[in-house]
């Protein structure tokens, strides 16, 4: 039996404890299958291409990157930014800005908010809920720690 292409919750933002094994497992699947996208703390950008040329090769014609920036807290001017300027932060809503332009459905931020700041977390947190709800999104947070699970932000699996 062929596994699914989704998994089977409604859009929302879900706390995932590192040693949930079932559905850990069921997440690599679908990004191994590309059916989600997985986002780190490091992003594997085109190390020769321009942010704005990285950010173009996910973008379908008829996309247009300025209409999405506002949902992910970002200016137009981030394009003209060199990778290596980016905060960490940053660095995250550029790849969140990428799996929207990619059309994903799923998104999968595995152990991200290590090296964010608590402020920076803030930010994080009610920003994906409120892609998950506005794009019809599932997003999962994998993490460690289990004060996560119970923000206001996140559904607990």
């Amino acid at each position: 039996m062929e596994k699914s292409t989704q998994l089977m919750y409604p859009s929302g933002l879900y706390f995932v404890l590192e040693d949930n094994q079932t559905v850990l497992t069921d997440l690599e699947h679908l990004v191994t299958q590309q059916h989600a996208a997985l986002i780190k703390n490091h992003w594997s950008a085109v190390p020769f291409l321009s942010l704005k040329d990285n950010l173009a090769l996910a973008a379908k014609k008829e996309t247009v990157i300025e209409d999405i920036l506002p949902f992910l807290n970002l200016e137009p001017s981030i394009s003209k930014k060199e990778r290596t300027a980016l905060t960490q932060l940053e660095e995250l809503q550029i790849q969140l800005l990428q799996a929207l332009l990619l059309e994903k459905e799923t998104l999968v931020l595995e152990h991200v908010l290590s090296n964010l700041s608590t402020s920076d977390i803030q930010l994080l947190l009610p920003l994906c809920q409120g892609l998950a709800k506005h794009f019809g999104l599932q997003i999962f947070l994998i993490h460690e720690d289990k004060r996560f699970a119970h923000t206001p932000y996140m559904k607990t699996l």
